[in-house]
């Protein structure tokens, strides 16, 4: 079993430390609330550090979920940061939801200091956290995989090695970016017959019953006719993946209308206070009102 350090205790976070306590490895964790730290450790048996430093001092993989590019860059780079603690030996693996060029750049700040990055960005929200079934995508190098592999199986039903740092970062805001034009345009389809006088329940029992609705959308669309939008991957977060993708998209010349204009979209609920923190089927608030849910 391994020493593994868990930097960042969100919802995927703390999920991600109890699986991988619960496979047997002693695990020390950090959060920038010192109180959720406590809690988390508590709960699956694991120590706390007052820095990321601390943290990872004594630390054979390390793995951080963090909110955004200056997350990741004040975790690792920043005053106190990992990086200037890591041990030679270990592995550290990134797996939040960053930029391509926040990646490249903590891939050349580790391969600077002769350190071993893997990012390695997950697929899936808290019920596939809870189910040890979150999808992770992989770039680094294969031998670096290797050693910290089953760290990572510990929390994930699937691994997919893509290429180098920065494959994952790109493979993860474009696997985002199609969930988030396929939810907006589900939403808007359902407000649009919830108006020619369907009601939304059977709107999305007739939408959800289609052999073009994959499993995923089945769920968002249940979420949708309950008007359940209790938070599992919060609007805010698909706009702010949402304008990575599209950063990513500028940089190389790629035109991605339609992903553009889901971002519009999300960008609209991230700036309501009604609607940002509600889930990403939370984005049908936008359609739903005064309209029948029976």
């Amino acid at each position: 079993m391994s020493a593994v350090s868990v930097l960042g205790l969100g919802a995927m976070g703390s999920r991600m430390a109890a699986r991988i306590a619960e496979a047997g490895h002693d695990v020390t964790v950090w959060n920038r609330t010192a109180e959720t730290a406590t809690t988390v450790a508590a709960e699956i048996g694991a120590t706390t550090a007052p820095t990321p430093a601390e943290a990872v001092a004594s630390a054979d993989v390390v793995i951080s979920m963090l909110a955004d590019d200056a997350a990741s860059h004040a975790v690792w780079l920043g005053e106190g940061g990992a990086l200037a603690a890591l041990p030679e030996s270990a592995v550290a693996v990134e797996a939040s939801t960053i930029t391509q060029t926040m990646a490249i750049e903590l891939g050349a700040a580790m391969g600077g200091a002769e350190r071993r990055l893997l990012e390695a960005p997950v697929v899936g929200s808290r019920p596939q956290a809870d189910a040890d079934a979150l999808f992770s995508l992989v770039g680094g190098d294969a031998d670096a995989l290797d050693a910290a592999r089953g760290v990572i199986e510990a929390y994930s039903g699937g691994v997919r090695h893509v290429g180098g740092v920065g494959n994952a970062a790109a493979c993860k805001l474009a696997i985002n970016g199609l969930f988030g034009v396929q939810v907006a345009a589900y939403a808007e389809s359902v407000g649009m017959l919830a108006r020619t006088g369907m009601s939304v329940a059977d709107a999305c029992d007739l939408l959800g019953g289609l052999p073009i609705t994959a499993p995923g959308l089945q769920r968002i669309l249940g979420l949708f006719a309950e008007q359940n939008f209790a938070p599992n991957f919060p609007v805010r977060l698909v706009s702010k993946d949402l304008g990575y993708l599209g950063q990513l998209a500028d940089s190389v010349d790629s035109a991605m209308p339609v992903a553009s204009t889901a971002a519009e979209v999300f960008a609209t609920g991230a700036s309501a206070e009604s609607i940002s923190e509600l889930d990403i089927a939370g984005i049908a608030a936008l359609y739903l009102e005064d309209v029948a849910s029976g």
